[in-house]
C-alpha cells in the first residue's frame, strides 16, 4: 500500500521535510517608498544595494501612555443618535481651492519660494528687459503659491518700479534736449568761425602766391604800357571794346552764350590754347583744351573735330586746306570766387611723374588738372588768374560796404521812419558829422544807428503782440541810454528820444484803452496804471481811471429802477453810489501816491454833489417829518459811514440841505475835512 501511496501524483506540497519550503514569517510592517518630493534631499549614497526602507521609530513608554489616554478619551465620547437634538454646529463648506495652470512652462516652486513671495520678494529687473518674457509664464511661477496680500504687495512694488523709472525717463530726455540744444550751438558758432578762418587762410595764400609769380616775371614794362593805353581810352570805347570781344567768342565757341550772357562790365582778360587735359587719377592725357579767362569766371573749351557729310565730300575737297577742320565746345565754366587754381611746378610728387608743367583747378570737391608745354602760358595764366580774382574780390567788398554805409546814412533811417522827416535839422546834422558820429558804446561794446534800429524793431513786435511787461521795460533801457549819450553823443541821444516818444504815445494809448473797458479789475487796473506811471503818463492814467470810474457809476446808478417806493429807491442808490466810491479810493490809493489824492477828493465832491441833488429831486414832494423823509435822510447817513472809513468825512451828508420848490438858492458849498 505504501509503494502504492509514493507512485501516486499528489498536488499538495511535502512538509516538515529538511528539503521543503519555509513556512512565511509575519513581520512588522514597513514602509512603502515614496517618490521624492520637489525641494527634499535625497541621499548621498549612490550604490543600489544600500538603499534600504528606513526602521520605524522606537516608542518610548512615556509616548505609550499618552496615546493610551488619548484612546480612552476618544472611545469615551458619546455621539448623538439621530432623533436626539445637540449644539455642535454643522460642517463648514469646504471652500473652491483655484486652479493652477499647468502649461508648459509652469512648475512647482522650489521649497522656500512661499516665504519669498512675501513682503521680502527681491524683484530682479533685469528678467522683464528679456525680449523673450513671458509675463503668464512669470507669474505662474513667481506667484503660484502666494496669498492674496502677497500679490498685493507686489503688485505695489512693481507700480513703484514702473513710476520711478518713467520719472528717471523724463529726466534724463530734458538733461539730454539741453544738452543737444548747447552742443549745436557750439557747433554752429565752431562753424562759422572755421568758415572765417579758412576764408583769412585762403586770401593769406593767394597774397603769397600772387607776391612770388609777380617778382618771378620780368615783362611789368608790357602791362604798363597796356595799362596807360586802357587809361586813355574812353569808357563808351572800352565797353564797345568789351562788347565786340564777347561777340567774337560766342562765334568762336559754340554754346558760350549760354555760359557767359552780355553783363555790364563783363571782359575778357586772357584766352590761351593747346592745353591737353590730364586725367587726374593716371596722368595720361584725354583731350585738347582751350581756357578763356574773363574778369569773373573761367571757360573751358574743348577741341572736337567737325562732321564732314561723305555726298558733299567732292566739293568740299577744295576748300578742305582753307578751313579748319576742327571746332571749339564749350564744356564747363565757373566763377573766380568758385575756383583754386594750384600750380603743380611746387608739388615733389608731380614733379617727379614728370607733370611739374601743369596746373590743378578744384571747384568744391572735383579736381581737373591741365597741362601745357610752354612755361610762359602757365605762368601768364597763373598771374592773370590770381589778379583777376583779387579784383573781383575787392570789387564785392566795396559792394558790401557801399550797403552798409546805404544803411547807416539818413537816407536809410528816413526811409524806414516817415516822421524823421520833419526834422530836418536832425538829419542835417547827422549827414554833416557822417557815420563816425553815430557810433557808441552800450556795456562795453561799440554799437551804431542799425542797432537802434534792431531795438525799435523788438520794441514794436512787443506792442504787437501785447507783451506789454517787456515793450515799458525796453522803453526805460533806451530812455537811460539816451540820457547817459546827453553829453557824449546829443544827436544819437535825440533821435532815440523822439523815436521812443512815439512809440511810448502808441504803447500808452493802448494801455490806456484797456483801462477804460476794465476798470473794475483791481489786480488788471493797477498793472495799467503802474506801466502808464513808468511811461511818465501819471496824468493820463488817472484822468481815464477817474473817467472810467464815473461812467460804471452813472451806468450802475441808471440800472436802479423806480417803482413807487422811495425809501427803497433811495437805499439801492445809495447804496451802488457810496459802494462804488469806496472801491475807487481803495483802488486810487493803492496805485497812486499821497501827493495826487486832491485830485481824488474832488472827483468825490463831485458825486456828492451829484447824490444830494437825486436825493431833492425825490423829496420835493415829501413833506420833512414824515416817515418817508426820515428814512431817507437815515439811509443817507448810515450809508455815508463808508467814506469815513476811507478817511473821507462830508459833513453835508449827516444832514442833507432839501430844497423845497418855494425856496430859491442855492447848495452851499461843502466842506471837505480828512
Amino acid at each position: 500500500m505504501e509503494k502504492e501511496k509514493s507512485k501516486s501524483i499528489s498536488l499538495r506540497k511535502r512538509r516538515g521535510k529538511a528539503g521543503g519550503a519555509k513556512k512565511p514569517v509575519i513581520g512588522p510592517p514597513r514602509q512603502i517608498p515614496m517618490p521624492a518630493m520637489p525641494g527634499a534631499r535625497l541621499g548621498t549614497s549612490t550604490d543600489p544595494d544600500a538603499a534600504q526602507p528606513p526602521q520605524p521609530p522606537q516608542v518610548r513608554s512615556r509616548e505609550k501612555e499618552k496615546v493610551a489616554v488619548l484612546v480612552k478619551r476618544r472611545m469615551s465620547t458619546r455621539f448623538p443618535t439621530s432623533g436626539e437634538r445637540s449644539n455642535v454646529p454643522p460642517m463648514p463648506s469646504i471652500p473652491d481651492i483655484p486652479s493652477i495652470p499647468a502649461g508648459a512652462g509652469a512648475r512647482l516652486p522650489p521649497l522656500g519660494s512661499r516665504d519669498q513671495a512675501g513682503p521680502g520678494l527681491s524683484i530682479d529687473i533685469s528678467q522683464f528687459r528679456d525680449p523673450a518674457f513671458n509675463p503668464d509664464q512669470f507669474v505662474a511661477t513667481v506667484l503660484a503659491n502666494s496669498t492674496d496680500e502677497e500679490i498685493k504687495d507686489y503688485q505695489r512694488r512693481l507700480k513703484d518700479i514702473r513710476n520711478r523709472t518713467s520719472s528717471d525717463l523724463q529726466k534724463n530726455v530734458f538733461v539730454n534736449r539741453t544738452q543737444f540744444i548747447i552742443i549745436s550751438k557750439e557747433i554752429d558758432k565752431l562753424k562759422s568761425e572755421m568758415r572765417v578762418l579758412r576764408t583769412l587762410l585762403t586770401d593769406l595764400h593767394n597774397t603769397t602766391d600772387s607776391l612770388k609769380t609777380e617778382s618771378s616775371l620780368a615783362n611789368t614794362a608790357c602791362d604798363v604800357q597796356s595799362r596807360k593805353h586802357a587809361n586813355r581810352s574812353s569808357v563808351a570805347d572800352l565797353t564797345a571794346l568789351h562788347m565786340s570781344h564777347l561777340q567774337a567768342l560766342w562765334k568762336a565757341v559754340e554754346g558760350a552764350q549760354k555760359f557767359l550772357p552780355s553783363v555790364p562790365g563783363r571782359h575778357i582778360v586772357l584766352e590761351s590754347r593747346h592745353w591737353i587735359e590730364l586725367n587726374s587719377a593716371t596722368w595720361k592725357p584725354r583731350r585738347i583744351v582751350h581756357m578763356v579767362l574773363l574778369n569773373d569766371h573761367l571757360l573751358i573749351a574743348t577741341v572736337k573735330k567737325k562732321r564732314v557729310d561723305q555726298n558733299a565730300a567732292a566739293n568740299t575737297s577744295l576748300q578742305s586746306n582753307r578751313s579748319p577742320q576742327t571746332k571749339n565746345v564749350a564744356e564747363k565754366c565757373w566763377g573766380l570766387s568758385e575756383i583754386e587754381m594750384v600750380d603743380l611746378s611746387s608739388d615733389a610728387s608731380t614733379t617727379r611723374k614728370g607733370v611739374s608743367d601743369a596746373i590743378s583747378l578744384r571747384v568744391g570737391k572735383e579736381a581737373f588738372v591741365y597741362r601745357n608745354e610752354d612755361e610762359t602760358k602757365k605762368a601768364e595764366l597763373l598771374r592773370q588768374f590770381k589778379k583777376s580774382r583779387d579784383e573781383l574780390r575787392k570789387a564785392l567788398r566795396a559792394e558790401t560796404e557801399d550797403s552798409l554805409r546805404r544803411r547807416d546814412s539818413v537816407t536809410f533811417f528816413a526811409g524806414r521812419d516817415p516822421k524823421l522827416l520833419e526834422h530836418g535839422d536832425l538829419l542835417n546834422s547827422l549827414s554833416a558829422h557822417g557815420s563816425g558820429y553815430s557810433m557808441f558804446t552800450v556795456e562795453g561794446q561799440s554799437r551804431n544807428l542799425r542797432w537802434v534800429e534792431t531795438q525799435m524793431d523788438e520794441l514794436d513786435e512787443n506792442i504787437a503782440h501785447r507783451k506789454f511787461e517787456d515793450a515799458v521795460s525796453s522803453v526805460g533801457k533806451m530812455r537811460a541810454l539816451a540820457q547817459s549819450l546827453a553829453k557824449s553823443n546829443s544827436l544819437i541821444s535825440e533821435l532815440i528820444h523822439l523815436k521812443l516818444d512815439e512809440r511810448a504815445s502808441k504803447l500808452a494809448s493802448i494801455i490806456t484803452t484797456d483801462l477804460v473797458e476794465n476798470p473794475a479789475q483791481k489786480t488788471s487796473v493797477k498793472a495799467n496804471i503802474q506801466w502808464l506811471v513808468k511811461l511818465d503818463y501819471e496824468d493820463r492814467a488817472r484822468e481815464a481811471f477817474l473817467e472810467a470810474r464815473s461812467a460804471t457809476i452813472k451806468k450802475r446808478t441808471r440800472q436802479v429802477r423806480f417803482e413807487g417806493d422811495v425809501a427803497l429807491y433811495i437805499s439801492q442808490v445809495a447804496l451802488v453810489q457810496f459802494t462804488l466810491i469806496k472801491n475807487t479810493v481803495e483802488i486810487y490809493n493803492s496805485c497812486f501816491e499821497y501827493r495826487l489824492a486832491s485830485a481824488l477828493v474832488r472827483w468825490v465832491k463831485v458825486h456828492i454833489e451829484n447824490y444830494i441833488e437825486l436825493l431833492n429831486r425825490q423829496l420835493q414832494t415829501v413833506e420833512p417829518g414824515s416817515k418817508v423823509y426820515d428814512d431817507c435822510m437815515e439811509i443817507t447817513r448810515i450809508h455815508s459811514t463808508m467814506l469815513v472809513d476811507c478817511g473821507l468825512d462830508f459833513k453835508e451828508l449827516k444832514n442833507p440841505p432839501i430844497r423845497r420848490p418855494s425856496a430859491a438858492g442855492s447848495i452851499e458849498a461843502l466842506k471837505v475835512s480828512k
